[in-house]
């Protein structure tokens, strides 16, 4: 079983922490994903612009990252998805959703990353959105 841990490091929203862990245990079910630990940490456009120029040498701030923790050599898998508040809000009112559920879409992307899928062509981005909007759905966002 998963341990899901959530952190938020940002003040501009209340997360709905008990929707945002049912939806990524159901992708963790479905997926089959095997993760000893899961970290979903909430952070500021800042703060996510010093982890994508740190680890991927992006000199911006992104929505979502995700980062598979572990090694070869290590029994327990640990991985951890970061989150900008600040893009979720911004891209909320770009697609006209509620930030809560632009959440949602971050997270269910992350975990899906975290399950090998991509999003470099636009087959594949269609195919995360699908699979993204059937999660939210499932988890009552």
């Amino acid at each position: 079983m998963t341990e899901i841990n959530i952190a938020n490091f940002s003040k501009k929203v209340k997360l709905p922490k008990s929707k945002i862990l049912k939806l990524a245990k159901s992708i963790i079910n479905e997926e089959k994903l095997n993760f000893s630990t899961l970290n979903i940490i909430f952070v500021d456009d800042k703060t996510i612009h010093e982890i994508n120029k740190k680890f991927l040498n992006h000199d911006y701030p992104t929505d979502v990252i995700s980062f598979d923790l572990s090694d070869d050599f290590d029994d327990e898998k640990i991985s951890e998805i970061y989150i900008s508040v600040d893009r979720a809000i911004e891209q909320a009112k770009v697609y006209k959703v509620t930030t809560e559920n632009e959440i949602a879409r971050l997270v269910a992307h992350g975990l899906l990353h975290l399950a090998g899928y991509n999003d470099s062509t636009k087959s594949e981005k269609l195919k995360m959105r699908r699979k993204e909007s059937y999660y939210i759905k499932m988890a009552g966002f």
